[in-house]
C-alpha cells in the first residue's frame, strides 16, 4: 500500500507530497520499481511504464504547443553576440518569453556569395573560408543551428502568425545578410519589419557609448540596455518593409549571388565589391605608423588588428585581417617572429 489510511483522498495526498517536494522522489521510486519488476510482474510493470511514457509525451506536446502559441515574435540578427544582447534587451522589456531570437553566424562581407542559396554555393563558400580563416572549421561545426543551411530551413518554417523583425546596421555584413534573409523569406505574405539601428537609434551625448559613435554602425556594438529602451519606446512604430521594397531587396540579392567577389564594403548606402587585397596597403601603413610611434621593430599582430577594428568602420573581421597579414608575409612584404596562427603570439615588421 502506498497510502497508510483506508479512505485515501488522493487530491489531499498529492498536495501534501507536492508541497513537501517529495513528489519527484516518489515518481522516480515507482518507475525504478516498475523497471526492476518488469520480468517478475510484467503486466503491472509495463502498464506503469507505458502510462508514464504516454504522460511524458503528452506533457512534452502540451509544452511545445504552449511555447508555439506564446512565442509571437521572431527577431533575426546576423551575429551571435548581437543575438545575446537582443535576448537580454527583450528580457528587460518584458518580452523575452514571447520572442524567438534567431541569428546567422556568418560574416557576409567576406567570402564568396556565389549561389549561396544552393548547396553548391554553400560548399564553395565553406571551402574558401576554411582554407583561409583561422579556426573557421571549429566555429562552423560548433554552431550548427546558425549555419546557413540550417537557418534556411528555420526561416522557411516560421508560421505566418508570428511577426518577423530583422535587425541590422549600416555595414556590409548586415546589409548583405538583410538581402539574403529577405530573399529566403520571399514567399512570406505577412509583413516583415526591418530596423536599421544606424538610422533609428540615436545615442544621447551623456551616454558613455556616444564617444564611440553617436549612431551605432552595427548591431554588434548595440548594448542590451539600448535595445530595451528602443523596444519600449518604439515597439508599435517599427518600420514594415513594403512589398515593392522587398522585391527590390530580393533582386539585389540575386545580383550579389552572381558576383565572384570575396570582399565587400558599405559605401554611400550601397554594397561595393572590392579586390581581396583592398586593405593590404592600409595594413602596411598602420604597421609603419605603430613602429614609428612606439619605437618598435616588430609589432604584435593582435595590436595591429585591434587598432584596425577600432579605427576602421569596416570590415569588422579579425580573422580576415589576420589572413591578409599572413598573405603579406607570404608575399615578402612583412617579416615575422613568433608563432603565426596565434594572433597574440607573433609580431611583424615591414620588410626592408
Amino acid at each position: 500500500m502506498f497510502l497508510s489510511h483506508n479512505a485515501p483522498n488522493f487530491d489531499e495526498d498529492y498536495d501534501e507530497v507536492f508541497k513537501g517536494r517529495r513528489l519527484r522522489g516518489f515518481v522516480r521510486s515507482v518507475l525504478e520499481q516498475a523497471a526492476a519488476l518488469s520480468d517478475k510482474n510484467p503486466k503491472w510493470a509495463n502498464r506503469i511504464l507505458k502510462q508514464w511514457a504516454n504522460d511524458v509525451e503528452t506533457s512534452r506536446n502540451e509544452r511545445l504547443e504552449h511555447e508555439r502559441t506564446r512565442e509571437r515574435h521572431v527577431h533575426l540578427l546576423f551575429s551571435q553576440s548581437a543575438a545575446g544582447s537582443m535576448k537580454v534587451g527583450l528580457s528587460g522589456a518584458g518580452l523575452r518569453l514571447e520572442s524567438i531570437v534567431l541569428s546567422f553566424n556568418d560574416q557576409f562581407s567576406i567570402g564568396p556569395l556565389w549561389r549561396l542559396e544552393t548547396s553548391e554555393g554553400q560548399e564553395n563558400r565553406h571551402s574558401w573560408l576554411a582554407e583561409r580563416m583561422m579556426h573557421y572549421e571549429f566555429f562552423h561545426y560548433a554552431n550548427w543551428e546558425q549555419r546557413i543551411e540550417q537557418m534556411m530551413v528555420t526561416l522557411s518554417e516560421i508560421p505566418d502568425d508570428k511577426s518577423i523583425t530583422i535587425w541590422c546596421g549600416s555595414n556590409a555584413d548586415e546589409q548583405v545578410g538583410l538581402r539574403f534573409a529577405l530573399y529566403l523569406l520571399r514567399n512570406r505574405a505577412t509583413p516583415i519589419r526591418v530596423i536599421n539601428v544606424t538610422d533609428t537609434l540615436e545615442r544621447e551625448p551623456d551616454d558613455y557609448l556616444y564617444n564611440e559613435s553617436p549612431f551605432p554602425l552595427s548591431m554588434g556594438v548595440v548594448h542590451s540596455k539600448e535595445i530595451e529602451r528602443f523596444i519600449k519606446r518604439s515597439e508599435d512604430e517599427l518600420y514594415v518593409v513594403c512589398m515593392e521594397d522587398r522585391r527590390q531587396y530580393e533582386r539585389e540579392w540575386l545580383e550579389l549571388s552572381e558576383q565572384d567577389s570575396v570582399l565587400r564594403l558599405w559605401d554611400n548606402d550601397r554594397i561595393v565589391h572590392v579586390p581581396e587585397d583592398y586593405l593590404d596597403q592600409a595594413l602596411l601603413d598602420m604597421i609603419s605608423q605603430i613602429q614609428l610611434a612606439d619605437n618598435l621593430e616588430f609589432v604584435n599582430t593582435g595590436k595591429i588588428i585591434g587598432q584596425a577594428l577600432t579605427q576602421w568602420s569596416q570590415p569588422r573581421s579579425d580573422t580576415f585581417l589576420e589572413y591578409r597579414i599572413q598573405q603579406l608575409i607570404a608575399y615578402g612584404k612583412l617579416d615575422f617572429q613568433g608563432m603565426p596562427g596565434m594572433m597574440n603570439r607573433y609580431a611583424v615588421k615591414i620588410k626592408e
